[in-house]
């Protein structure tokens, strides 16, 4: 077994699922940009970090039962004059 299929082993017995799928991209992209090893890993490990973030506020959002889901992007000042928008 070659070293980086060893990694991406490893990464899923880790259960660092998304940095084992991001591993090959990531690897060409820090060799493209010339990272030392340790910009690459932190640039891995912020990967798997975001994604472990967005599960958990998916997850959480879910379990809330909310009827639905807007962002502050999505609100509508005009319906609520009271409301300053700053």
């Amino acid at each position: 077994m070659i070293a980086i299929e060893r990694a991406r082993q490893q990464l899923i017995e880790l259960g660092l699922t998304q940095a084992a799928g991001l591993l090959d991209s990531r690897l060409e992209a820090a060799s493209q940009k010339d990272l030392t090893y340790a910009d690459f890993l932190v640039d891995l490990l912020d990967a798997e970090l975001l994604a472990r973030r967005d599960r958990c506020i998916s997850a959480r959002t879910r379990l809330a039962h909310l009827p639905f889901q807007k962002t502050l992007d999505q609100f509508h000042f005009s319906f609520q004059p009271s409301i300053d928008e700053r």
